[in-house]
This record gives structure tokens, C-alpha cells and sequence, in this order.
């Protein structure tokens, strides 16, 4: 019971993601943290995505990377995290038209050393 009223109290405090302005103009650091409890598993997880994000007229730039902050089999894991080389989330975005953005998404494992899969996304809105 202790785990779900966890899950939930930090559900509630991060629903919405953090931003911090950096003073540089278009250069932002946002920072987005999810609780998650799942029912019939019985397991929760915090997990912390900080990205720097650059915005320059229609499009945006973003490099950020998650990271595992607490579980309830191995309870605060955010010191494991810097055990290994990280993987950095790259990303750019276009807003084409109001109702279309373009995306392209990719990722570097730094302890792989690979560049993961590139996607290409067009999203219609209508």
C-alpha cells in the first residue's frame, strides 16, 4: 500500500514536465519525470528525462537521455546509472504547417559505441 501511495504522490507532483530557461535565447533545459505502478506486476518505477532543448523559428533541436531514479525491487537505482557510458536521445523537429510536423529521431550508446535506429516521423493533425 506504501508503493501505490509512493506512485501516486509523485505521479501528482510530476505530471506535468519541468523547464528551466537558461538565459540563452532559444536554449532551454526541460526535464520531464514519470511515476509508474503497475497493478497486476506490483512494480513501480520513477523514471527522470532531462533534455536540452533548441528552438530556432520553426524548428527545435533536443538532446537528452533517461534515467532510472528509483524502482521498488531495487529502491533508489540513480546511482547505477552512472555505472555505464550513457545513451544520449537526439531529436529534431519542423513545424511544416500548422496542421503537419516533421520529426527525425535518433540515439548514440555511448558504451555500444552504435548510433541506433533513425526514424522519420510526419504527424497530421486534424
Amino acid at each position: 500500500m506504501r508503493t501505490i501511495v509512493l506512485a501516486i504522490v509523485a505521479a501528482t507532483a510530476a505530471t506535468s514536465a519541468m523547464a528551466m530557461d537558461t538565459g540563452i535565447p532559444g536554449l532551454a533545459l526541460n526535464t520531464e519525470v514519470v511515476a509508474e505502478y503497475k497493478v497486476d506486476a506490483e512494480t513501480s518505477t520513477l523514471v527522470a528525462t532531462p533534455e536540452l532543448e533548441y528552438s530556432a523559428g520553426q524548428a527545435a533541436f533536443t538532446a537528452g537521455m533517461e534515467l532510472n531514479v528509483w524502482d521498488n525491487v531495487g529502491k533508489f537505482t540513480l546511482d547505477n546509472e552512472f555505472d555505464v557510458k550513457p545513451e544520449i536521445l537526439l531529436g529534431a523537429t519542423y513545424q511544416l504547417r500548422d496542421d503537419l510536423e516533421l520529426e527525425a529521431a535518433t540515439s548514440y550508446d555511448f558504451e555500444a559505441a552504435e548510433r541506433g535506429e533513425i526514424t522519420l516521423t510526419a504527424t497530421f493533425n486534424f
